[in-house]
């Protein structure tokens, strides 16, 4: 990589994430008696760029102590503005916000660099809103400018991130530009196979992290021979909501292939789900939700036409998405991974709590298994060929088990026991993506 100053070391240029915007600042002296205080603020650089930004007309000069994160806001009623050799006076940044771009080709401080991969930048990303294991890649942060933006959302998780591109089913997202330090996330699209083209970056480093998804699978297996159940033939609840009546069918997350994703969104319970299905804007063609309890957020369907139930401007048949055993496994700590050295496998595993377990068939009891890590080798090295699925370790037996398509099995599990599912498993290479 190569680099080129545009301009002097009086100028520099900074990215925002919660702008998507490279704005350019001027080292200038503040002169406490010409100036008048806004506020003040604590965070990053970035944020206190954005935060003068937001203020505009009525902010203009900036004073940020980066030790203490400390952010003073101030305006100047000045036509002219004398340049200082250094922005620096004590510990604090004196700077003048010169100008926002979106297009930083326009941008008059800037660096010009060639780009080249990145090594150790790959990564697989669970998004349990959607129930997905998405793979990623980094690009140099410059390779952004040559994508197309679609949304900026905010939130600090990058798992959550990742779910907002992939949730719909017919989206043009795949990629992001994120920033957990701002908590940003920018929903970008680019071409596939396109190769790196460099350019200009601001002079200041970003918190930003350029990402491409190159593909995404579902984290669990279907249950052996499994259909999507007749809508019509489950007993509904009924409401009346806003001067309709909604009936809400009960269905397991699996059925979900019977549907069209058309977004996620953040929300506080099931019911606001089921508000945002009910909204005017959706309307015409929101007749599904599945609400993640753990990660408080929703997805919205379009069920397909064959499995459709009719519907009418006072009458909505609505299908409600759940998780397979909500109940059971509501207790239960988040997935761990176990690494399977035998098969060079990892997997995530969710261990249950509970001691009442439905819908579940003994394969086979495997005897004389010393480790829980014996036991779930065996269940991997079967999860295709005879569908197993989770293990119930106890006195050194090892029951091999599946899952069933109706509930009416139960079992019971022994208070010195483990009982183990296997949500899914994967060659044994995960790597960090690097900053």
């Amino acid at each position: 990589m190569f680099l080129l100053q545009l301009v002097n070391c009086s100028w520099m240029s900074l990215y925002v994430p919660k702008l998507d915007a490279t704005c350019v600042l001027t080292a200038k002296a503040i002169n406490h008696a010409n100036v008048l205080h806004i506020k003040q603020v604590h965070g990053t650089m970035e944020s206190c760029v954005a935060a003068c930004f937001g203020l505009l007309p009525f902010c203009n000069l900036i004073k940020y102590s980066p030790f203490a994160k400390v952010c003073n806001l101030y305006y100047e009623n000045a036509t002219r503005h004398i340049l200082q050799p250094n922005d620096r006076i004590g510990q604090s940044m004196h700077l003048l916000l010169h100008s926002c771009h979106k297009d930083i080709s326009n941008i008059p401080a800037g660096i010009i660099v060639q780009s080249v991969y990145l090594r150790n930048n790959s990564a697989t990303i669970h998004t349990p809103s959607t129930h997905k294991n998405c793979e990623i890649f980094g690009l140099p942060f410059v390779e952004n400018f040559y994508s197309q933006r679609i949304q900026l959302i905010a939130t600090s998780s990058l798992e959550r991130c990742i779910a907002f591109c992939t949730a719909p089913t017919y989206t043009s997202c795949n990629g992001v530009l994120f920033s957990a330090q701002e908590g940003t996330c920018l929903l970008l699209s680019r071409a596939r196979n396109l190769p790196l083209l460099g350019g200009i970056i601001p002079t200041l480093q970003t918190s930003a992290l350029f990402l491409i998804i190159s593909t995404c699978y579902n984290d669990f297996d279907f249950p052996y021979a499994y259909s999507i159940p007749r809508f019509g033939e489950i007993a509904p609840t009924v409401y009346n909501i806003f001067n309709l009546t909604v009936s809400l069918y009960q269905a397991d997350f699996y059925a979900t292939k019977a549907g069209i994703r058309i977004g996620l969104w953040e929300t506080v319970d099931d019911m606001y789900c089921l508000m945002i299905c009910l909204d005017e804007f959706l309307a015409d063609y929101c007749d599904g939700y599945y609400f993640s309890y753990g990660e408080k957020t929703c997805i919205t369907f379009s069920i397909r036409k064959k499995y459709a139930l009719p519907n009418s401007p006072l009458n909505r048949h609505i299908i409600q998405f759940s998780d397979d055993r909500e109940n059971e496994r509501a207790d239960n700590d988040q997935p761990e991974l176990h690494v399977l050295p035998f098969l060079d496998e990892v997997c995530q595993v969710e261990l249950y709590k509970t001691s009442f377990l439905s819908g579940w068939s003994v394969i086979i009891e495997i005897r004389n298994i010393v480790t829980l890590q014996e036991c779930l080798t065996n269940c991997a090295a079967v999860m295709h060929g005879m569908k197993c699925s989770a293990i119930y370790f106890i006195h050194h037996s090892c029951f091999l088990l599946k899952r069933m398509t109706h509930f009416q099995n139960y079992f019971i599990r022994e208070s010195d026991s483990v009982f183990a599912e296997l949500l899914f498993c994967e060659p044994n290479i995960r790597l960090t993506v690097s900053a």
